[in-house]
């Protein structure tokens, strides 16, 4: 390890995180205090909603037990000791509930025990060596299950160099901006100080810093800024599924999956071309630019489009300027939120191709310790089309927490697959940790090496499986090539048509026949109407594209849109939705509609 990192590291690891905790409990406060009495009414009513239907004493009792399990799967683990994820030998960290009387009451009465790991997967009484350590958590959960999860610490060396003190200093180009109130540029110098402090308080006093810190202890300089894949939290991504995999018995189960295979014909790719090439209008690209940057200069915010049809990119261009007030270029990288969801269905499907994985499934097949044959098990096409009766995005973690599955099997016993959709992530983070098991390789590596890489993307980060990747506006045109060209994509056929027909929506089934929709493997039905027409209208004639017309939604604004009828792609990236969005999102695809010719 660098000298500096130790002495950062012996320097700042008795600084207590309170003062921290305590600004952002005010700020919540703040926030809370200043919301309408209607928002915050809204949880009484969603509890009254909830409990709207309960007649019988028997279905109270299943909605209690109901409660009891979502609120022991929510329950934390703490240490003991603050600051103590990274420590020194001989200082072993105690690990325990956050709320141990609530954990209690809740019928978990037995206490955890905790198993520790080295970086070469050895087992240990106690961390006894300096390095990575890994806490392998056991125990029994209220419904019977087995309780597992895992934690990532960092043990000091014995003997710490203080020789060198480096400048750790951060800077904060952006802050305080032109448009803070005086009182905030006044005191700029304090609240600086503050964060700085915060920051070296946050590494030193939480789990990421105990994992970023273990991993770059054990990497080797590259020569270059490490990408996505090479950071430190896909280091401890890969560490807890090894450690999981040799646990549990696994390896002898693991089925790799293949790599795209190979094409006679290469399938059509996004390169460049005429407008007649493109079946478009000679001025084309000149509307759609103009239209575009319209749309920028009247709501500040940047984004990028990218239109394509028949595989020529009728234009790619960016537009308006970034926080700084530096034009964004063609390059510009963004949160894509529930786009994300397609990603992983693209991934997914690569399983359903090659036999390792098939819809209909339950997630029993890959997950040992679930149930077989149990109606309480929601099937993988359920997880896709959001009928798994899981909920929320990202309250009980994500793909990159170690034991998820678990999480979730400690309430699996009260879940109700099939009975009503529930848009949700968490479906999409047990697809990922799925798909690690049967693969043996972390979810990352597998987006990475079986999608992103063949595709020749770059430096694609994916927070989770759900809603936290980050594309730029040509990368998710390639994906939206993908789609369009029925799973391939240049040299490569990552799945054949017929298994591309089976992410295709269909009519879902549930026992509550309140909801009718279709839904598809990561992906849905657009149906964008033609001015004039009636919004509600279901015939062909009145939709700007066509009837086959595919795609996912985005919070962020951004679009993803495929028509293969007319050989079409539209992909536009930003960070945020912007002020009149539901004004200038028609107007922008009404343009491009406009542009096309037969």
């Amino acid at each position: 390890m660098p000298r500096w990192v130790l002495f950062w590291l012996e320097y700042t690891r008795v600084i207590a995180l309170e003062r921290l905790a305590w600004i952002v409990l005010l700020l919540i406060m703040s926030l809370t205090a200043m919301l309408p009495d209607c928002v915050r009414g809204q949880s009484e009513e969603a509890t009254t909603d909830a409990t709207a239907n309960i007649h019988t004493p028997a279905q109270l009792a299943a909605e209690l037990n109901r409660e009891k399990r979502r609120e022991f799967q929510s329950q934390e683990l703490m240490l003991a000791k603050s600051g103590t994820w990274i420590f020194k030998p001989g200082e072993t960290p105690r690990i325990l509930w956050r709320d141990v009387e609530t954990v209690r009451q809740l019928g978990c009465s037995k206490p955890l025990h905790v198993r520790w790991f080295n970086t070469e997967l050895n087992e240990s009484p106690e961390p006894n060596a300096p390095g990575r350590w890994l806490a392998w958590i056991e125990g029994t959960a209220p419904n019977g299950s087995p309780l597992r999860r895992a934690r990532t610490f960092y043990a000091l060396p014995n003997l710490l160099p203080s020789s060198f003190s480096p400048d750790l200093t951060v800077a904060f180009p952006n802050f305080p901006g032109p448009d803070s109130p005086a009182v905030v540029k006044e005191h700029e110098a304090e609240i600086v100080h503050l964060a700085n402090d915060s920051l070296v308080q946050a590494v030193l006093g939480s789990e990421q810093g105990a994992i970023l810190v273990a991993g770059l202890t054990e990497a080797k300089p590259l020569g270059r800024p490490a990408r996505y894949i090479e950071s430190t939290t896909i280091q401890n991504d890969n560490c807890h599924l090894a450690l999981k995999l040799k646990l549990q018995g696994l390896h002898d189960k693991v089925r790799p999956l293949s790599p795209p295979r190979h094409r006679d014909q290469p399938a059509t790719m996004l390169h460049e071309g005429s407008a007649a090439q493109a079946g478009v209008a000679p001025d084309a690209k000149a509307q759609i630019d103009a239209l575009c940057r319209s749309w920028a200069e009247d709501t500040g915010e940047p984004f990028v489009t990218l239109v394509a049809r028949r595989g020529v990119i009728v234009t790619h261009e960016a537009f308006g300027e970034d926080a700084s007030g530096q034009p964004i270029d063609r390059d510009y990288r963004c949160w894509v939120a529930s786009i994300t969801k397609t990603v992983t269905a693209i991934l997914f499907s690569q399983f359903l191709d090659q036999g390792l994985i098939d819809l209909d499934d339950t997630l029993a097949v890959a997950f040992p310790d679930y149930p077989e044959d149990d109606s309480h098990v929601p099937t993988f096409r359920q997880c896709f089309n959001h009928t798994s009766g899981l909920s929320g995005h990202g309250e009980l973690g994500d793909m990159h927490t170690p034991h998820l599955e678990n999480i979730v099997l400690n309430g699996i016993d009260v879940n109700e697959p099939g009975v009503k959709y529930a848009y949700c992530g968490l479906g999409y983070e047990l697809v990922a940790k799925a798909m690690e098991l049967v693969a043996g390789q972390s979810a990352a590596r597998l987006y990475h090496e079986h999608l992103f890489r063949p595709l020749e993307f770059g430096h694609v980060r994916m927070g989770n499986a759900s809603s936290a990747g980050e594309f730029t506006a040509m990368e998710l045109g390639v994906l939206a090539q993908w789609v369009a060209n029925r799973g391939s994509y240049g040299p490569w056929e990552f799945i054949r048509s017929a298994t591309f027909e089976r992410l295709l929506p269909q009519p879902l089934h549930v026992a509550d026949h309140g909801y009718t929709a279709e839904e598809g493997i990561g992906i849905h039905w657009v149906r964008h109407i033609k001015p004039g027409a009636s919004q509600d209208s279901k015939r062909d004639e009145d939709l700007l594209f066509g009837p086959r017309t595919l795609g996912h939604g985005s919070f962020s604004g951004c679009i993803f849109l495929v028509d293969p009828d007319q050989e079409l792609v539209i992909t536009q990236l930003r960070k945020h939705s912007g002020p009149r969005s539901a004004e200038w999102s028609p107007r922008f695809l009404q343009t491009v509609a406009a542009v096309l010719r037969e």
